[in-house]
C-alpha cells in the first residue's frame, strides 16, 4: 500500500511538472545607425559563456536599411543571453578584418552601456532575460 501512494505522489508531481507552462518572452533588438542600405545586418544570440562565439543559440539576417533596425526573437526562455551584430556591407557572409584582426566593417555588441576594448566577452555581453522580455539597444561601431 506505501509503495502505492508513493507512486500516485510521483506520479502526480510529474504530471504537474509535464503541464506546467514554459516561460517564455520576447527579445527586442534595436540595432543602429546603419548608414548604407547594402548587405545584410546579422544577428546572433548566445545563452552560456561556454558557446559564446562558437555557437548561436539563434540567429537571424535582414537586408539592411540605413537608420535603425529591429530585430525580435520570440519565446526565449528567462536567462542569460549575450548579443553580437555585424553588417555584411559587401554581402560575403563574413564580417570582413583588417590584417591585425581588427573589424573593417560595423558591428556592435550587448554591452548595456559598457566601453569594451578588445575583442567582446560574455561577462561584458551578457544580460538577463526576465518572464517580462526585454528590450535592447546595440549601437554599430
Amino acid at each position: 500500500m506505501k509503495n502505492s501512494v508513493q507512486s500516485t505522489i510521483v506520479a502526480a508531481t510529474f504530471a504537474t511538472l509535464l503541464s506546467a507552462p514554459v516561460t517564455a518572452a520576447d527579445l527586442v533588438i534595436n540595432i543602429g545607425p546603419v548608414e548604407k542600405a547594402a548587405g545584410q545586418l546579422m544577428v546572433a544570440i548566445y545563452d552560456s559563456k561556454e558557446s559564446f562565439r562558437e555557437t548561436t543559440s539563434h540567429a537571424a539576417s535582414l537586408p539592411a536599411e540605413t537608420g535603425e533596425m529591429q530585430f525580435t526573437f520570440a519565446n526565449l526562455e528567462a536567462g542569460d543571453y549575450a548579443v553580437l551584430v555585424y553588417h555584411d556591407v559587401n554581402n560575403n557572409g563574413n564580417l570582413d578584418t583588417n590584417m591585425l584582426g581588427m573589424p573593417k566593417e560595423p558591428w556592435g555588441a550587448s554591452l548595456e552601456g559598457k566601453m569594451l576594448f578588445g575583442a567582446p566577452d560574455w561577462a561584458k555581453t551578457r544580460f538577463t532575460v526576465s518572464d517580462d522580455g526585454k528590450t535592447i539597444k546595440v549601437f554599430l561601431n
